[in-house]
Formats: structure tokens, C-alpha cells, sequence
């Protein structure tokens, strides 16, 4: 047996291992590595997404406040350049 590997035991319905037979029926513990792994990796990116959203979410009031208080300020400058533009 390869050292790298470790013999476990799982149940699975009838239904369920009649599909991965469908698809590998040579090597059944390959397959379930391959959709172990991809299920892991599916579940990471919706939980950094989730994280990023949240992180975004409570940002925006603080980006809000920022912009709001830099508008003034710009305004004066898009008038400054508008009359320029104009002379």
C-alpha cells in the first residue's frame, strides 16, 4: 500500500456509488479524492467571497464618509477646470 495513502471506510448510498461507477468505475477512491478535493475548494471560495462581501459592506460607510467629504473640494476643482475650459 502506498505510504502516502490511508485506507478509511465510508458508506454511501446505492444511488450514489452507481454514479461514480458511471463515471469511474476503475478507480472509485481517485474519484471520491478528486470530489473531496473540488468540494473543499468550492466551499473556500464561497466562504472567502462571503468574507470579502462582508469586509466590502463594512468599508462602504467608511469610503461614503471619505467621498462625501472630498466632494466639496472637487466640485471646486471640475468648476475651476469647466471655466478654463471655456476661456
Amino acid at each position: 500500500m502506498n505510504k502516502t495513502r490511508k485506507r478509511v471506510n465510508i458508506t454511501l448510498p446505492p444511488e450514489t456509488l452507481e454514479l461514480i461507477d458511471q463515471v469511474s468505475k476503475d478507480n472509485r477512491s481517485e474519484f471520491i479524492n478528486r470530489a473531496v478535493k473540488l468540494y473543499v475548494n468550492r466551499l473556500e471560495r464561497a466562504r472567502l467571497k462571503q468574507r470579502l462581501r462582508k469586509a466590502y459592506l463594512e468599508r462602504a460607510k467608511e469610503d461614503l464618509a471619505i467621498a462625501q467629504e472630498w466632494q466639496p473640494i472637487e466640485q471646486e476643482l471640475w468648476e475651476k477646470f469647466e471655466r478654463e475650459e471655456r476661456s
